[in-house]
């Protein structure tokens, strides 16, 4: 049985730029600024900012095995590892992989076709699908990190306008008994988890690791495999508004609720046989960042939207398993 996870949020990233070394660097301080904080786990392990490849890898704070990889090639590599790309990999774009095992703070073969990345590669997840740096990243899109013991979420939006772009990494799936497993997902902007039409659209097509077709990629069952958003919320139940007919809150009460969110892989016959980890479905907000909690008060869960008007059918972040 999984861990219940607790998700502390960064906030937004003070800016210095819109290319990929600005990217992480800005990426860099603000996890680097959370050093001193106990209620983040993950700490910056080494950063290549100057020259291609780039990348900002990220350990846990106590030294234990699990490393995770942001990574960009501004000129293509003269080998793309097979370790963790199944094709060419694409220039100016972010990629995430996760390393369950990994036990190295600087990555190595890169640039090689072949060969051990980070210390231990066993149980690699191969990378997330690619978001391109000009488009996650233009001026006014500020960088922000939700961290836990056990995997992160790194996002990119504007504060004055709608939409999010998501890398998250780490054991972020479960099965149905609770087990936890470790996957990569991303997406681009809108992100709405609560729209008729999902996020991760499900494909007959498997999609490449290397390529931009939004997907969560695990090696639950076997390696590399693929994943889709199952559902999508007819009428748009969870994209509403707060309101008397909103089926996600009860104002008068002061209740709200969550929904899971199911994924469907390729496997003829298999069902649904996982779900995101701690991250679903809920209801609509005001604000940026906007917590619920509980009396204390408690947060119990938050909004992955930096907007500062807040919005419906963003993915929320529960500390509690739903």
């Amino acid at each position: 049985m999984s861990a219940t996870l607790t998700w502390a949020s960064s906030g937004g990233a003070t800016k210095t730029g819109t290319t990929i070394n600005t990217l992480l660097d800005d990426l860099d301080t603000l996890i680097t600024s959370k050093s001193g904080d106990a209620t983040f786990s993950w700490q910056v392990a080494s950063k290549s900012s100057a020259t291609t490849p780039f990348y900002l890898v990220l350990k846990p704070k106590d030294g234990s095995a699990g490393r995770i990889l942001l990574l960009c090639y501004t000129s293509a590599p003269a080998g793309s590892n097979s370790a963790i790309f199944d094709t060419a990999a694409t220039t100016n774009v972010l990629y995430g992989a996760y390393f369950p095992s990994g036990n190295v703070d600087t990555p190595s073969n890169l640039t090689a076709a072949s060969g051990t990345i980070m210390g231990v590669d066993t149980g690699v997840v191969k990378v997330s699908a690619a978001l391109t740096v000009a488009s996650i990243y233009p001026t006014s899109v500020q960088a922000y990190y939700f961290d836990s013991a056990e995997a992160m979420v790194f996002a990119f939006q504007n504060p004055a306008s709608d939409g999010v772009a998501v890398i998250a990494a780490g054991a972020i799936v479960v099965d149905a008994s609770d087990n936890a497993y470790s996957a990569v997902m991303a997406h681009s902007s809108p992100a709405n988890f609560g729209s008729q039409t999902p996020v991760f659209a499900w494909s007959t097509l498997v999609p490449n690791a290397g390529s931009n077709t939004a997907c969560l990629r695990t090696n639950y069952g076997a390696t590399n495999r693929v994943y889709f958003q199952a559902w999508g919320a007819s009428g748009a139940w969870g994209a509403s508004a707060v309101s008397s007919t909103d089926i996600l809150t009860d104002t008068t009460n002061s209740k709200a609720w969550f929904a899971p969110m199911q994924m469907l892989g390729q496997v003829k016959g298999e069902g649904f046989v996982l779900k995101l980890r701690q991250i679903g479905i809920g209801p609509g907000t005001l604000g940026p960042l906007t917590p619920y909690n509980t009396t204390g008060p408690v947060v119990a869960a938050r909004q992955v939207n930096l907007a500062t008007i807040g919005g419906t059918g963003y993915p929320w972040l529960t500390n509690f398993k739903i």
